[in-house]
């Protein structure tokens, strides 16, 4: 290609995009001028629609000086300019003003206008969104730039520690059976009162009941696994409607303060051994060169197909074992009769005997952490949660859970759950 064809061709791409920036443009200017008329009408609207009506009903404002909220107390003062920066642009909104009889400048707090709020809300929800799609606060910063919105990674991260959290509400259906697990991570910056170390613990309780579409029932972050970190979580489930004396049985992987933490909000409960742990534990407590044929040896006592059959090979795991592994045969008697509830004629009928649920949205929620390090800090710890939680359980219950975090914003007391398709998981 010659020299002259080479520069036609730059020039053609070089039009081509100044046209299309043209048009992008243009298009910035229309949005921003319909979100300023949609948010200048819906204001006008709403403070007509608080004026008018019977002088005798209250109305949604009240006077700071006189306390009254009665609609004939109050008329129209001017308005006042107040700007938003929002993905569009710059938007320019007159705000009215009110007085009292009494003479007193009201306040507005309009709904979805928060006094001093210098962004609109679809900047809001892009850094929710983007915190949710697992980006770091630096390139959220950086993407926000280049449309030019121009945010500080400081102001990120108090947006991000002030997210209002969405309610739970009840359970989506019911559920008997339930796993329960904690997970460890590194918690960095300052630590929270009472916490003595930088190491966190995420106590969470995954259902396993198909009936019921949501997988992840609760969540606490604590400072270690202990039987206040269960006892909360037995609150939350309680909270969502699950009853304290239903028939309700829990598997775990042993630790003491599973069953006495859950045992506290829920005293009919049964509490099932996790045959994967056990085995495990069986084994490391046995010398190294035997820990293979010592695991091998205690699932198969673990997989036995009925009551008798459990007991006829424990019986022979004691006589290989005892003289060369009596710690391992130890933890084994310690947890049979936990692990081997479910043989029993009127044991509990559980779906699975291992709490690979749990184990697996523990694996979910280390992965949604990895790209930022850990929990970065005490005060957007709950929020990080939060939103990785939400994406585990909007794949199950099919639904959108941006929504969700902006009712909880707005100041919705239940959640929007009409949204039945998965935009942003």
């Amino acid at each position: 290609m010659s020299i002259l064809a080479q520069s036609e061709t730059r020039g053609s791409a070089r039009r081509k995009l100044e046209e299309i920036a043209v048009v992008l443009r243009a298009v910035r200017c229309v949005s921003r001028h319909c979100l300023e008329l949609t948010i200048q009408g819906l204001l006008n609207r709403w403070v007509t629609a608080g004026l008018a009506g019977h002088p005798g009903e209250p109305a949604p404002w009240r006077c700071p000086r006189c306390q009254t909220d009665k609609r004939n107390a109050f008329r129209r003062n001017g308005s006042y300019t107040r700007r938003l920066q929002s993905l569009a642009g710059l938007v320019v909104i007159q705000v009215p003003r009110l007085r009292c009889r009494c003479g007193a400048h009201i306040p507005l707090r309009f709904p979805v206008l928060e006094p001093r709020r210098r962004h609109w809300w679809d900047v809001w929800l892009t850094v929710i969104e983007g915190i949710g799609e697992r980006v770091s606060c630096w390139h959220l910063r950086d993407r926000l730039q280049r449309r030019g919105v121009y945010l500080s990674r400081s102001t990120i991260v108090r947006w991000l520690a002030g997210l209002r959290l969405p309610p739970l509400g009840p359970i989506p259906g019911t559920t008997d059976e339930i796993q329960a697990d904690g997970l460890y991570g590194h918690l960095w910056g300052p630590l929270p009162h009472r916490w003595r170390n930088h190491t966190y613990a995420l106590v969470i309780a995954a259902n396993r009941d198909p009936r019921c579409p949501e997988k992840v029932l609760g969540a606490v972050l604590a400072a270690e696994e202990d039987q206040e970190a269960y006892r909360s979580l037995g609150d939350i489930l309680l909270s969502r409607g699950l009853g304290p004396e239903g028939s309700l049985t829990v598997l775990g992987d042993g630790a003491p303060a599973i069953k006495a933490g859950l045992g506290l909000s829920f005293p009919k409960a049964q509490f099932l051994r996790c045959l994967w742990h056990l085995s495990r534990l069986v084994a490391h407590l046995g010398p190294p060169e035997a820990r293979l044929a010592l695991r091998r040896d205690c699932r198969r006592v673990l997989r036995a197909p009925t009551w008798n059959d459990a007991l006829a090979r424990y019986a022979a795991f004691r006589r290989s074992w005892l003289g060369r592994a009596p710690e391992s045969c130890r933890a084994l008697a310690e947890g049979f009769e936990d692990a081997m509830l479910p043989l029993l004629p009127d044991g509990p009928q559980v779906r699975q005997r291992t709490n690979g649920l749990a184990e697996r949205m523990a694996r979910e929620f280390r992965r949604f952490l990895r790209p930022r390090e850990a929990l970065r800090s005490a005060t957007t710890a709950p929020a990080l949660v939060a939103l990785a939680l939400a994406q585990i359980n909007a794949r199950h219950r099919q639904e959108d859970w941006l929504p969700c975090f902006l009712g909880a914003a707005v100041g919705l007391p239940q959640r929007l759950t009409e949204f039945r398709v998965p935009l942003h998981t």
